[in-house]
């Protein structure tokens, strides 16, 4: 699997499309170039003249995306880009069956991330730690490892028989671990405690149960849910 063929920066450009700031990654979720993301992504206030666009990895171009092409869904961070690319394309990911994405499973995230004054693509590897639901809101999975800026619209992957999505990237959740208590005695009377805290942050992702339903609800062409081998879809 080539890296420029499933994952791409998002920016904001000016009026001649130069890029003024990265905004984040979407990867192919349906044929001929329909990309994924955040939201909140590509949801930023635009300036005179300025732009959101893609840069095609593969042909090393920035694409203008129109902004009344994308579907949203007003009550998830989540957006559909349709022929973002604006070619044709045959490579993109499917989406695992719901019922195979299990507790503990072992998955990992591609995506764009600010290293300093550049931006560089990283591999991120972990674990399922738990799925969740509050209140009505949609599933959610938890990482084993944090989300770093950039990394927001980026999938979480397995494989099952080839790559599969399980997830999209969306943000961090914080816990905290107790790494150790310090007993000062400064006299018989008086005694000093000082607990040492270390706070560590799980990614968050939405389930693909969601994003199977978005695609479905938006009408989005052409998508995959299955647990089996996908042919055609990926570089040999």
């Amino acid at each position: 699997m080539q890296v420029k063929s499933f994952f791409f920066r998002l920016y904001l450009t000016g009026p001649n499309l130069e890029p003024r700031r990265f905004l984040g990654t979407a990867f192919p979720i349906a044929p001929n170039g329909g990309l994924i993301t955040c939201r909140h992504v590509i949801d930023i206030q635009k300036g005179e003249g300025e732009k959101l666009a893609v840069f095609d990895e593969e042909r090393h171009r920035m694409v203008p995306i129109e902004k009344t092409g994308i579907h949203i869904a007003p009550s998830l961070d989540i957006a559909f880009i349709p022929n973002a690319l604006q070619r044709l394309k045959k490579e993109f990911f499917p989406i695992l069956s719901p019922e195979h994405i299990l507790l503990g499973k072992n998955v990992y995230s591609v995506g764009f991330y600010i290293a300093g004054e550049n931006i560089d693509v990283g591999y991120f590897k972990g674990n399922i730690v738990t799925f969740s639901r509050f209140d009505g809101t949609p599933e959610l999975i938890s990482l084993s490892y944090a989300l770093i800026e950039g990394l927001s619209g980026s999938p979480v992957l397995t494989y099952h028989n080839g790559p599969k999505v399980v997830g999209l990237c969306y943000g961090n959740i914080q816990s905290r671990i107790v790494a150790s208590e310090v007993l000062d005695y400064q006299d018989e009377q008086l005694k000093l405690r000082e607990t040492v805290n270390r706070i560590v942050e799980l990614g968050q992702a939405y389930h693909a149960s969601v994003l199977a339903k978005f695609l479905e609800e938006i009408g989005a062409q052409g998508h995959v849910v299955s647990s089996q081998n996908v042919p055609g879809i990926f570089e040999q």
